[in-house]
């Protein structure tokens, strides 16, 4: 939409350039028609009429610049206003900065990206770079975009944003361009350009993109901020809730914060989203344990513990679905090697891939249960049994957190301890 906004713009400039300066009012109304392929003829015919002409008392410089070159991200800026390098400058004519503008639009317009892209070019070099011409740096920049010249596009874009900067839509394409990869710190600066412009306009996914540029960065606090500022328009948002609370429980350490948006995350989840239930679950329990609300705490861990065990029996049947599917394929390959029943050959492929499918799944479901680290949450439990002095219990847990490998000489030390306390009738 974007980019047809633009190509709106430039046809709307260029004609009036048309008028203004008597280069041929013939092909203005077929790019109004949107007969572009014929608009070309014409404007080719007028630009070699106009080259014959001159090359009759003006030598053209021999050395073109290939598309290549443009590519690599000369600083077309510097070059074409020093006015000094042989290749990147002939004169001022509006004529043939206009043609030659015009027939950039007309390729843009039939998807012939590099005719349109050595147009742009040759326009530049009649005419004296001046805030016009962020439009052409901008539409050079679409079209390495389509060329997929990610590093071209970025070039062009950057030089619209420097000729325009009050144009805050080229900080905000930066800014998304940028987002993905290890500039944060540009697209940060371009994000928030667009931002301050935009005020309580912001679209609040901008705020998202933001914050997780600071979380990559390390500005945890910005990150938070940014989004809880997402949030005050998307507070249904459960993954973000989650991430909010998190980022505040393990980064931040603002406890109030990570309480509030994981109790309001669990409001929202789904009933697949098991993990993100179990880890909420397990950090809420962690926050009330610190206030000393051993009641609240042990209900959090006890719900986490019956989320991982509701994981450890899908983890089950799983694997016991694949070692189904293994018999089937053993049996369809016998048949295959023994009897040479080719009609066998489409089943097996088929049960191969459906192979391939639950492996992953369960590859999938074992790293997730892996984050809810029980062996922890067992220690957990024990601790806050003993500490609400229900100590059978709490050596039950602490029981099942060396059988899982956690803490296992504090566990058997805690277990000692509280044997003793019980033998004694404590």
């Amino acid at each position: 939409m974007k980019c047809k906004s633009l190509i709106l713009f430039l046809s709307i400039f260029s004609i009036l350039l048309l008028y203004d300066n008597g280069s041929g009012q013939d092909y203005a109304a077929l790019i109004q028609q949107k007969k572009f392929t014929d608009a070309l003829q014409i404007i080719q015919l007028q630009l070699d009429e106009i080259y014959s002409a001159r090359s009759m008392d003006k030598k053209i410089p021999d050395s073109y610049v290939a598309i290549g070159k443009i590519e690599e991200g000369i600083d077309l800026r510097k070059l074409f206003t020093d006015r000094k390098l042989q290749p990147y400058f002939i004169e001022n004519s509006d004529t043939l900065y206009t043609l030659h503008l015009n027939a950039a639009l007309c390729y843009h317009n039939i998807f012939k990206y590099k005719e349109a892209v050595q147009h742009y070019f040759q326009a530049l070099r009649f005419t004296t770079i001046s805030e016009k011409d962020h439009t052409i740096f901008y539409s050079l920049a679409l079209l390495f975009k389509r060329l997929n010249k990610l590093d071209a596009y970025l070039t062009y874009l950057e030089e619209a944003y420097e000729i325009k900067p009050d144009n805050y839509k080229y900080s905000l394409q930066l800014a998304l361009a940028l987002a993905p990869g290890e500039d944060k710190k540009k697209a940060l600066f371009h994000l928030n350009r667009y931002i301050q412009s935009k005020g309580n306009d912001t679209p609040p996914e901008l705020y998202l993109t933001a914050a997780n540029c600071y979380e990559s960065i390390g500005d945890f606090i910005n990150a938070g901020r940014h989004y809880q500022l997402y949030l005050k328009v998307h507070s249904d948002d459960a993954a973000i809730q989650f991430a909010l609370g998190y980022l505040a429980y393990t980064k931040i350490s603002d406890m109030k914060l990570a309480y509030t948006s994981l109790s309001k995350g669990l409001s929202l989840y789904g009933d697949s989203d098991l993990v993100r239930k179990g880890i909420s679950h397990a950090i809420i329990g962690d926050i009330t344990s610190m206030d000393l609300n051993y009641t609240e705490s042990l209900n959090h861990y006890l719900q986490a513990i019956q989320i991982s065990e509701k994981l450890q029996k899908f983890i089950e049947e799983k694997k016991n679905s694949i070692e189904e599917i293994k018999i089937k394929i053993n049996t369809i390959k016998s048949a295959l090697l023994d009897k040479k029943d080719i009609s066998l050959y489409p089943e097996y492929q088929s049960l191969m891939d459906e192979l391939g499918n639950n492996e992953l799944e369960l590859r999938q479901l074992e790293h997730e249960y892996t984050k809810l680290t029980i062996g922890e949450l067992y220690f957990k439990i024990a601790s806050t049994y003993e500490n609400t002095m229900q100590y059978q219990q709490a050596i039950d847990w602490y029981t099942r957190a060396i059988a899982s490998g956690t803490k296992i000489r504090e566990s058997s030390k805690k277990i000692e301890k509280l044997q003793w306390k019980i033998s004694r009738g404590y």
